[in-house]
């Protein structure tokens, strides 16, 4: 009765997951269209800002979801986890996993954008040149085409570059485990 019981509550968790961050894509695009296709009004202010609010409370979805990953190919019953999770569905988390947060950290540039005004960064940012700052950032690419100039700009900035290069180390000795122990 207790696996029942806790298989209807992680179906619950993923429906409302899913729906969080459906309404956070679908209100980011809202505000990106305002005012090019859609007017600024009380509605789409309230959709955008809702939204970003949204995005925030994935943050603790995807930390949970990387934590339980450690735990799974770490823990003690990891030999259980890796023989009973299909390496798709590894893969889906390690890869949802980032995109989630490179989403979440462009959400978090456009908010301080919003607040700290143009000199935030080298450039004004959309919902798309935040999202490709954040990628480039997670990658530790570094175009140099957009920078950060505030105080806050940068130290989010630092706290994605080292987000993105612990993330690559524990994608890699995720699937590094994962072979060696499969063997």
């Amino acid at each position: 009765m207790m696996g029942l019981k806790g298989g209807r509550a992680a179906c619950w968790l993923r429906a409302v997951v899913t729906v969080v961050v459906t309404y956070c894509i679908l209100g980011l695009l809202v505000e990106a269209a305002v005012p090019y296709i859609l007017p600024e009004n009380a509605i789409t202010t309230y959709v955008g800002e809702s939204a970003k609010a949204g995005v925030f409370a994935i943050w603790f979805y995807l930390i949970w979801r990387i934590s339980k990953a450690i735990r799974g190919i770490y823990g003690a019953r990891s030999t259980q986890y890796l023989e009973g999770t299909p390496l798709w569905r590894i893969l889906l988390d390690v890869t949802g996993g980032f995109i989630l947060a490179a989403f979440c950290f462009s959400v978090l540039y456009l908010y301080i954008a919003r607040v700290q005004g143009p000199g935030a960064f080298s450039a004004d940012l959309n919902l798309g040149e935040a999202l490709y700052f954040s990628i480039v950032t997670m990658t530790t690419t570094g175009y140099g085409d957009i920078s950060p100039k505030s105080g806050w700009a940068k130290f989010v900035v630092s706290l994605q570059i080292l987000f993105g290069f612990l993330y690559n180390v524990l994608f890699f000795s995720i699937f590094a485990g994962f072979v060696g122990r499969r063997r």
